[in-house]
């Protein structure tokens, strides 16, 4: 709902507004009234509510007079002027100081105020998306490491328009999703302000630009709250390099999420460490990845610990934590030739040592999953996924090319790069997966040798046992007649 303060000096016409217009089906709710302009600025600057209807003439300041001292103190509510016949002058003005209109009182009817409430609803939507936009545009840069030099950041343009925050919060609360009503249960202040509020939330944290009357206070009894998420709040000055004070605001949240604590904390500035590193070094990346490829569970172990160390060590961002632990699952999956399992589970970390928890149990699974497949893995991602797929499309018709669009190679480079890997061509590797896989079958069923020949990829049955008598050295069904071993 959008939020309105009704402001008339007469308070009959107070009341005959108040319950004789279709607020709420328009989308508003009037949230207080008041019968000078006087008493309606003290409001505004409380309140913030989204749309004033006003009366013109008033005692004590009229609501031309209103509009102007709102408009000067960049107070960002917008005005619908009530008027009686001989006003024109005054309605002259106010449309001049950005009034979205004005109705006859003469004339005011549901229908009326339908139409003027529209229009300002239509106004207020519009500013709302393009403030949203340019926030989550700007946020997208912030949380991407882009230089502070780019434009963008240098000077977010919701800064200088209709917004104006002055409060930053940032949480680290480990949910997908963070919205007004989540912060409203923290109960940082008093919410009948209706604080204006916009939410940016990735990898499980949020940043919050808020504007407040200037004689709001935040309301903690104690510098570490009891809370489950860790919550850092910053008055934000005007002029102020926004850029720079989110940054050394993370540095405070990925301290307190290292250190494993949580609580709502004000922000105290102080010198930013310098940010020697923002990516993980390719030598660490390069022991986890190998002591992986040769299943070594020891060197695994001291790798992730070293890496987890050295991250703990620089105090790395916690954005650029979970995005190198997002990569390097997916990079671990595909080794794997697995699906990769829900990303949720770091972007759910509400600490360092939860997110590297949960990390080493998700490569260990990888694993073992690598292990418990019946087909050779090798050092090479692709040639990987070229063997996977082989071992379970082998009763298909494979060709080269088609191997190597799997593996987004050239069809001659697969060639070579598949007899260097294995030490085998592709039809040679093809042919031991259909071999291996009808010798598990004439030992574990009964299925006549013709089917099963069909059932592992080879076209008629004297080609099954041609091939079969080759690789193996006897027939296929001498070979069912083997003792089991």
């Amino acid at each position: 709902m959008w939020t309105v303060l009704l402001v008339e000096d007469e308070a009959f016409v107070r009341r005959s507004i108040r319950k004789g217009m279709p607020w709420e089906e328009n989308g508003f709710q009037v949230i207080e009234e008041c019968g000078n302009g006087e008493e309606a600025l003290s409001i505004i600057r409380k309140m913030q509510p989204d749309l004033v209807i006003c009366d013109i003439m008033m005692p004590v300041m009229n609501g031309v007079e209103l509009l102007a001292q709102v408009r000067q103190e960049l107070l960002d509510t917008c005005f619908i002027m009530l008027t009686v016949m001989n006003d024109f002058a005054f309605i002259q003005q106010a449309m001049e100081l950005g009034a979205s209109g004005y109705v006859l009182k003469l004339y005011l009817s549901p229908e009326k105020m339908t139409e003027a409430l529209t229009k300002v609803k239509g106004e207020l939507e519009r500013n709302s998306r393009l403030i949203s936009k340019e926030i989550n545009d700007y946020c997208e840069a912030l949380y991407s490491g882009i230089s502070k030099g780019e434009e963008l950041l240098a000077n977010p343009a919701f800064m200088q328009e209709m917004f104006q925050p002055n409060w930053l919060i940032l949480i680290a609360h480990g949910q997908h999703a963070f919205a007004k009503q989540d912060l409203r249960q923290l109960s940082l202040f008093e919410w009948e302000i209706n604080p204006k509020v916009h939410i940016f939330t990735k990898l499980g944290f949020s940043t919050i630009f808020s504007k407040m009357p200037e004689e709001t206070k935040i309301h903690i009894q104690n510098n570490e709250l009891r809370s489950n998420y860790i919550v850092v709040i910053s008055e934000l000055a005007e002029n102020e390099d926004v850029a720079a004070l989110w940054e050394s605001m993370v540095s405070r949240v990925t301290e307190l999420w290292y250190a494993n604590r949580s609580g709502i904390f004000f922000y105290q500035p102080k010198g930013l460490k310098d940010q020697v590193f923002s990516s993980l070094p390719w030598q660490l990346e390069k022991n986890l990845i190998q002591a992986f490829e040769q299943m070594n569970l020891g060197l695994l172990e001291l790798s992730w610990q070293e890496i987890w160390a050295w991250t703990n060590e620089v105090q790395l961002s916690l954005l650029r934590v979970k995005e190198i632990a997002l990569r390097l699952d997916r990079l671990f999956a595909e080794l794997a030739c697995v699906q990769a399992e829900s990303p949720a589970i770091y972007t759910e970390a509400v600490s360092h040592l939860e997110a590297g928890r949960h990390f080493k149990q998700r490569i260990d699974r990888y694993m073992a999953h690598w292990k418990a497949a019946k087909y050779e893995v090798t050092d090479h991602i692709e040639i990987n996924k070229v063997i996977a797929y082989m071992n379970g499309h082998f009763e298909d018709e494979l060709s080269l090319s088609l191997l190597a669009g799997i593996a987004t190679m050239d069809d001659k480079y697969l060639s070579v790069l598949f007899k260097k890997k294995t030490g085998k061509t592709v039809t040679e590797y093809l042919m031991d997966i259909r071999i291996k896989k009808a010798c598990d079958l004439l030992l574990q069923t009964d299925q006549p040798v013709a089917l099963i020949g069909a059932k592992v990829g080879f076209p008629n049955e004297n080609y099954f046992a041609r091939m079969f008598r080759r690789e193996v050295g006897m027939p296929p069904s001498v070979f069912r007649q083997q003792p089991m071993k």
